[in-house]
């Protein structure tokens, strides 16, 4: 799948929006990698590399279920 920077930088905006925290300035980095902002930002916040660049939700949906699964117990 190709990446898009638009809408990944949209999908972006819209996580830090829904959370309500500040989104972050660059989402690559000079070599076309995720960015170490990006990659913090994930792990703190449990955004989706996959639905960030790919649009892809499974991951976030697997995940909300595996901590849901976990607090039940």
């Amino acid at each position: 799948m190709a990446y898009e920077q638009t809408s990944s930088e949209a999908r972006m905006q819209f996580y830090a929006d829904t959370i309500g925290v500040e989104p972050v300035t660059r989402i690559l980095a000079d070599d076309g990698t995720p960015s170490h902002e990006l990659l913090r930002f994930c792990d703190r916040y449990g955004a989706s590399l996959d639905w960030i660049f790919c649009g892809d939700l499974r991951m976030m949906i697997r995940d909300s279920y595996r901590q849901a699964k976990n607090y039940e117990r």
